[in-house]
């Protein structure tokens, strides 16, 4: 069975990648959030994108802590499936994907997010800040290549569909 992890760019990699006009790397800091239960990335049907942009540590480490807080809150929502932050230089963003577009309204809707955004509009910590929901328009089919036979298999799953090579399917609860 494949092991399957992260692999960074090498020196070459990031030689091509940058070689390519307006393609920046920034280091930097990823974060994710598994929703309640263990799902891909085909089962989404909404997504929430945020950008946020600080002028100050003080004010960074404030909304880090003022996230902390909501991201508790939504990650037992029954429609939430995973969160992501990184950035791109000054600017941050988070990708949330929902299974649909009421669950995420919902959310935004209810009690504890409306507490936060009333507690962020007294006490702004962000320079500037963009959210938006878009609804799915296409969702495609995930596939595990088996490492043996090169067959495309459709997920989940826990064995090739052609040879019985056992996959790994990091949403069947196996460790990463």
């Amino acid at each position: 069975m494949a092991t399957i992890g992260v692999f960074p760019p090498n020196e070459t990699s990031r030689t091509l990648l940058q070689s390519v006009p307006g393609t920046r790397l920034t280091p930097g800091v990823v974060s994710a959030l598994d929703g309640p239960r263990s799902c891909g990335p085909e089962t989404a049907g909404a997504v929430t994108l945020l950008h946020t942009t600080f002028a100050g540590d003080a004010s960074a480490q404030q909304g880090y802590e003022h996230f902390t807080t909501i991201k508790e809150n939504f990650r037992n929502e029954e429609g939430f499936l995973r969160w992501l932050t990184f950035s791109d230089g000054p600017h941050g963003y988070a990708l949330g994907m929902w299974r649909s577009v009421d669950d995420v309204l919902g959310f935004v809707k209810g009690e504890a997010h409306r507490a936060m955004a009333a507690r962020q509009r007294q006490q702004p910590f962000e320079y500037s800040q963009f959210a938006g929901v878009w609804t799915a328009h296409t969702i495609g089919r995930r596939t595990i290549y088996c490492e043996r036979c090169r067959h495309a298999t459709p997920t989940p799953a826990a064995a090739c569909g052609s040879c019985a090579n056992m996959l790994h399917d990091p949403f069947l609860g196996q460790p990463l």
